[in-house]
């Protein structure tokens, strides 16, 4: 059992106050509970941040290939679209935290950003990690209490203050915020720790899930690994109900499907699976052509190649090895060749170019992927502070929140914007109690 230490200027030492008191005590140091810290710190509140890994900001420092796509160029309606809710619920808060004043907020610790072609935006010249120590300087030269190897096992409130327990003591405050992140990356910190916390506090909570990973199909892939289709659309449908939509790099690997637009379906699959919904996806690898168009495409193949095999004739619309399956899946024979294709070998073919069904019966593991879904109920909170509706004081902020975004920064947009918004919250509620 390691002891809580104090992280002054960079340095650790070791020791922890067995009841200390802060204006504010913020559980988790990682993207949205420093963005908290700095905010409320810079407004005059003293804080405190309990880390229970030895540094903060560890997933932080991993994020976006290590770059750290911060957020992205987008309207707040836009933006809300990309979770995994109805977009009102997110729309306060968006409407007010844009990502120009997300882009403040980091130029104030002497970040600058830059957008690519596609609208995400990165610090310009820094890599995650190095952004991550910006981050905890700035809440350092604000005065934060930065406490590591802290792990919190108890949020309560008595009368008027709430109290946080640890292994080693405990720390009495006028506000918490719950900011511990997900349950994916454990290693970083990320154990879902925050789960059973506002549990036991009474907040309605979904059981985590994956987000933003690999899928898992009954059917066999192994020997298509390694393939990635540029170019496919993608339906994902949820016991025969089509729920979301995508187009973009397909990707087989030995048990898995991927690509970026894969991983943005995965968390609707990964809800529906856990609870016990059929889940299947059907890709279309010739997007750009109709049935019709493509029949005739390949009627002309028939015509002007046909002493090609039609599996290596169809590598005109995918790879070798895809092509030689969608040829067994369409009942065609291997050796059969374009001019023996017969009007029902056609349709076969336009059928499973148009429209291949994956049965998905699982993710990659949890601890693999890159957000998780579940956490503590939107309803449960006040989204434009972040503050329990119906404890006051108590701010939950970040991946806690159940709710995810696809990729291109919107997730960590949110950790940004929920860990700020709580930080201008308590600052607000302490000044309204001096001045009564």
């Amino acid at each position: 059992m390691h002891a809580c230490k104090v992280m002054q200027d960079n340095n650790l030492d070791t020791g922890l106050r067995r009841s200390s008191s802060s204006q504010l005590v913020i559980v988790g140091g990682g993207a949205s509970g420093l963005s908290c810290a700095v905010t409320a710190a810079r407004l005059g509140v003293s804080t405190t941040v309990l880390e229970r890994t030895s540094r903060c900001g560890s997933k932080l420092a991993v994020t976006g290939g290590s770059r750290c796509n911060l957020t992205h160029a987008d309207t707040a309606r836009h933006m809300a679209a990309k979770f995994d809710c109805k977009p009102g619920l997110l729309m306060p808060l968006f409407r007010k935290f844009t990502y120009r004043r997300i882009a403040e907020f980091f130029a104030s610790i002497g970040v600058t950003c830059q957008a690519d072609h596609q609208g995400c935006i990165w610090p310009r010249k820094l890599g995650a990690r190095q952004l991550r120590d910006m981050l905890v300087q700035a809440a350092l030269a604000s005065g934060v209490d930065i406490r590591t190897g802290c792990r919190v096992h108890r949020v309560s409130r008595e009368a008027e203050l709430w109290h946080v327990g640890t292994e080693r003591g405990h720390h009495g405050a006028h506000a918490v915020c719950i900011a511990t992140g997900g349950a994916s990356y454990a290693g970083t910190g990320s154990s879902g720790d925050g789960l059973a916390l506002s549990s036991a506090l009474g907040l309605a909570t979904a059981g985590w899930f994956p987000a933003l990973c690999s899928l898992e199909p009954r059917q066999p892939v192994g020997e298509l690994a390694g393939i990635t289709h540029r170019s496919a659309a993608m339906t994902l449908s949820v016991d025969g109900r089509p729920v979301r939509k995508a187009a973009g790099r397909f990707i087989f690997a030995h048990r898995y499907v991927s690509g970026s637009e894969v991983l943005n379906l995965s968390g609707h699959a990964a809800r529906a699976l856990q609870q016990g919904q059929k889940v299947r996806l059907a890709v279309d690898w010739a997007p750009s052509l109709g049935r019709d168009g493509l029949a005739e495409r390949i009627s002309l193949g028939r015509e002007r190649n046909g002493r090609r095999l039609a599996a290596s004739w169809l590598t005109v619309f995918v790879a070798r090895r895809l092509a030689n399956r969608l040829v067994a899946d369409a009942g065609v024979p291997a050796d059969r060749r374009m001019a023996q294709l017969t009007e029902a070998d056609l349709e076969a073919l336009v059928r499973v170019l148009k429209t291949t069904v994956f049965d998905i019966v699982g993710t990659e593991p949890i601890e693999r992927a890159t957000v998780t879904g579940g956490g503590v109920s939107l309803n449960e909170v006040d989204i434009s502070t972040c503050e329990v509706r119906r404890l006051p004081r108590l701010h939950i902020a970040g991946e806690l929140l159940d709710t995810w975004a696809e990729t291109g920064g919107y997730n960590l947009h949110f950790a940004w914007a929920t860990g700020i918004a709580a930080g201008e919250a308590v600052a607000r509620n302490l000044t309204s109690d001096r001045n009564l």
